[in-house]
């Protein structure tokens, strides 16, 4: 199997470091605050755009297991988005958590295969 360069995995690890502090800020917000939500969306979409123009459009050597990575992430952010949206417009709290709840469990996939690029 080919090394991945040492760019490459720094920019899946940029990544990862914004996917951990967009969760960090969503795993302190147990109650519903849709203002709060809407500022979570426009994270998300800064963390996708740093994911399509710096890690998918590389010009960088990326071997076609890692390409089936950037694929699943890229679909998991997408879903990350949908699940942003559905919270942002919960409310009552038991919906709230129930949707916070998926977001939490979408970012344990994203980080497992962040992980699965750097090992």
């Amino acid at each position: 199997m080919v090394e991945l360069s040492e760019s490459y995995l720094n920019l899946i690890l940029d990544l990862q470091d914004r996917l951990e502090s967009l969760q960090t800020a969503i795993a302190s917000q147990p109650e519903p605050a849709p203002a709060i939500a809407q500022d979570w969306q426009r994270s998300l979409k800064e963390i996708q755009a740093f994911f399509q123009q710096q890690i998918v459009n590389t010009s960088l050597e990326v071997t076609p297991p890692h390409l089936s990575l950037q694929v699943e992430i890229d679909k998991q952010l997408k879903m990350l988005g949908v699940d942003l949206s559905m919270l942002q417009t919960s409310r009552s709290l038991a919906t709230w958590q129930k949707r916070h709840q998926q977001i939490s469990d979408r970012f344990v996939t994203l980080q497992k295969y962040c992980q699965m690029h750097t090992s």
